[in-house]
């Protein structure tokens, strides 16, 4: 049976949702500016420096791991610079990436995920509450949207990582001869 049909459709509708994609993102850049520049670069950031560092074993954790890690040093930037005010804020936040962050590099396993995952849903339902009740336009609305699209990612990420750690066999338990 020939595919050659199905091909060209394929590439179309690929074409289609990568310029959608990229008019979505175009937009969101342009609303929320700087609030998306920070944690992007971040994000990028920790990816390039993860694929030069880390062991091809522990590869598979970059995802989840950068995009966890870009909103840390997001969350971190602000406590910088708005001060100890900002703490009450973020703190917490800060400390469960914190926790994650060291828990997943050091044993990339289900027991990270899970705390960063249970962490991001709970996150997500909040920011996601305050950016319906955030005034569109305004400096809040604006940084929730991007809080709400990487706790999203974050997610995404998580997920699949599990997915990956759940079907790979457990090297560690000793064999019997």
């Amino acid at each position: 049976m020939d595919n050659s049909a199905v091909a060209p459709k394929e590439s179309l509708i690929s074409k289609a949702l990568g310029i959608i994609s990229w008019i979505v993102g175009a937009s969101i850049g342009i609303y929320s500016g700087i609030n998306l520049l920070i944690p992007l670069f971040a994000t990028g950031a920790v990816w390039w420096a993860g694929s030069k560092l880390l062991k091809d074993e522990k590869r598979m954790i970059l995802p989840a791991f950068s995009v966890n890690a870009g909103h840390f040093l997001w969350l971190a930037l602000a406590l910088v610079l708005i001060g100890a005010g900002a703490f009450a804020t973020v703190g917490s936040d800060l400390i469960v990436y914190f926790i994650g962050l060291v828990w997943l590099l050091k044993k990339p396993s289900l027991g990270p995920l899970y705390l960063l995952g249970i962490f991001q849903l709970a996150s997500l339902g909040i920011n996601g509450y305050s950016l319906a009740e955030a005034a569109i336009g305004s400096a809040q609305h604006k940084a929730l949207l991007i809080h709400v699209i990487w706790r999203a990612l974050a997610l995404f990420f998580i997920v699949k990582l599990f997915l990956v750690l759940r079907r790979k066999p457990k090297t560690d338990v000793a064999v019997a001869p």
